[in-house]
């Protein structure tokens, strides 16, 4: 919890701090300033709605307010540095969509949180960097401000159809569009304790569901499963399996399930309210 809500406050404050650069020197590159701006709108609005989301144990709908004030905010800083912040709020608007269905779908763990962490972060290096070298002298103000002029009204319907691509594409597949499933483990194998002469897994149930999403374990010998549920994995929490006949309510923190000598087979499990889905295999 403290890694994600810290990545959240890092990617911000360089955020800003790159806002503030920028501003300080926007008389300096009158011809690159809102390019530049417009990619860091986008990739600073992607990478704020992914942990937003991860943030908020995927609460949609608290996301997407979130997100609006996230929109405004950059709405509000580009036009201190131009008059007219239309260009950027679209950035932002897609960067946001984006970043919030990549969160969505993106299994909630610390590795997740920190690639994001250093993408964003030798992104913005090389932002600066690039910024940094073109530098140049305000000369020729005048026909820079209108060559810059067409290119915002190019880039404004630019970036509007792509944004309207976009939620047509993900409208037309939202059936598709699962929570966790990128970078959830997929399977692993029960191990085996002698001295009680059974076997035994821990399944962990978190935000996005279950982790490992598939269990292996030997037939015709007893079985240990310890269900441990995450503290920000939700309350009334229930594993369901028609396959196994079990419809029982899980706790924060671990519980023990034990089955009697399970036969070879295929047993689905999931987790309810979310519906998350697992299978239990033994074989």
């Amino acid at each position: 919890m403290v890694l994600k809500y810290g990545s959240l406050f890092l990617v911000l404050l360089l955020t800003y701090y790159s806002f503030n650069h920028f501003y300080r020197n926007k008389g300096k590159f009158p011809t690159t300033l809102k390019s530049v701006i417009s990619l860091l709108v986008g990739v600073s609005s992607a990478t704020i709605s992914f942990l937003i989301m991860l943030n908020t144990n995927y609460n949609v709908l608290l996301s997407i307010i979130l997100n609006l004030l996230l929109v405004l905010l950059f709405l509000f800083l580009s036009k201190k540095l131009f008059n007219n912040g239309i260009t950027e709020m679209l950035a932002s608007l897609l960067g946001a969509f984006v970043g919030t269905i990549i969160g969505y779908m993106t299994f909630s763990s610390s590795i997740s949180v920190v690639i994001v962490d250093i993408l964003f972060i030798v992104f913005i290096y090389l932002l600066l960097f690039f910024v940094d070298r073109k530098l140049v002298s305000n000369l020729n103000q005048k026909n820079k401000i209108k060559r810059d002029h067409a290119k915002s009204s190019n880039s404004t319907v630019v970036l509007t159809s792509i944004l309207l691509i976009l939620v047509i594409i993900f409208t037309v597949n939202m059936n598709k569009v699962k929570v966790g499933v990128i970078g959830q483990p997929q399977k692993q194998a029960a191990k085996q304790d002698d001295q009680n002469d059974l076997q035994y897994a821990t399944i962990h149930v978190t935000p996005s569901g279950f982790s490992p999403k598939n269990t292996i374990f030997k037939p015709a010998t007893m079985t240990k499963i310890i269900v441990e549920v995450d503290q920000d994995a939700g309350a009334n929490a229930r594993l369901a399996s028609t396959d196994l006949g079990i419809n029982i309510p899980l706790k924060t923190g671990k519980n023990i399930l034990l089955l009697n000598n399970p036969l070879k087979g295929e047993y689905s499990i999931s987790l309810e309210p979310s519906n998350s889905v697992g299978k239990l295999v033994v074989k």
